[in-house]
């Protein structure tokens, strides 16, 4: 299929999505719409082990459409953003943002709803809703769950901008990277997680989520069920342990 908004590059168990919506990748409901078919056909190949969002030209993504929040039109495109984020918040497996330049609005909760964040030391991130008189639906419900609630407040309702080392340090951004490294940088934090089984990463992220929405002890039996129920009954794990023990490369089927 042919797409307007996105380009898609296959690598081995990897799939880089570049938004391309020039000249600052505004997210409309065209290009929301695309992100999620493509996302969810991606979803169900076992064969991918990590999917990297990335922005065509000098932004990530400038945010969402304005003219698609006015009274007449906000409720089809708070739907779209609204499934967009839920699918990018529970992906099945891990997601990366490989951010450079303004990543603001809709795009800074898209990105900073992935598993990591990778920042070029070019890029800016923020919420400036605020300042035009509505608020970020995604950052209010999601944000404080990763930098807590007086930090989630403050990007929330001063609508401030925040470089890349300053993000890092509030915890919205994983790593923080030289702008003329930043591609080789982040292919080479990307193949530390494609080395892995896919399956085991499948299993490790649902885990990992499955915990945090319970209490802790209901988390902790949880994560023991997924272990003895799911992950022991793959071929990966039995291979990985026994390549251990063998003192040789493992040679995951992601299954």
């Amino acid at each position: 299929m042919d797409y307007k908004f996105v380009k898609l590059e296959q690598k081995p168990h990897r799939l880089d999505i570049t938004l391309n919506n020039p000249p600052v990748n505004i997210l409309t409901g065209a290009v929301m719409g695309e992100l999620i078919t493509v996302l969810r056909e991606a979803a169900h190949d076992q064969s991918l082990r990590v999917v990297v969002l990335k922005g065509e030209g000098k932004a990530w993504s400038a945010g969402a459409d304005v003219s698609e929040h006015l009274p007449n039109r906000f409720r089809q495109m708070l739907d779209t953003f609204t499934e967009l984020c839920e699918l990018v918040r529970a992906y099945p497996i891990p997601m990366v943002a490989a951010v450079h330049g303004n990543c603001l609005g809709g795009g800074c909760e898209v990105a900073c709803l992935c598993d990591f964040v990778l920042a070029s030391e070019t890029a800016r991130f923020g919420q400036p809703e605020i300042k035009v008189g509505v608020f970020p639906p995604a950052a209010c419900a999601h944000f404080s769950r990763r930098i807590g609630l007086g930090r989630a407040l403050e990007v929330v309702l001063t609508g401030d901008l925040y470089d890349a080392e300053t993000a890092r340090q509030m915890g919205l951004v994983t790593r923080v990277f030289p702008a003329d490294k930043f591609a080789e940088e982040v292919d080479a934090f990307v193949a530390k997680l494609t080395a892995n089984s896919g399956a085991v990463l499948r299993l490790a992220k649902h885990a990992t989520i499955e915990a945090m929405n319970h209490r802790a002890d209901k988390g902790a039996r949880l994560v023991a069920e997924i272990y003895r129920e799911q992950l022991m009954q793959t071929s990966d794990a039995a291979e990985g342990l026994g390549a251990f023990l063998e003192k040789r490369k493992a040679d995951w089927k992601d299954r």
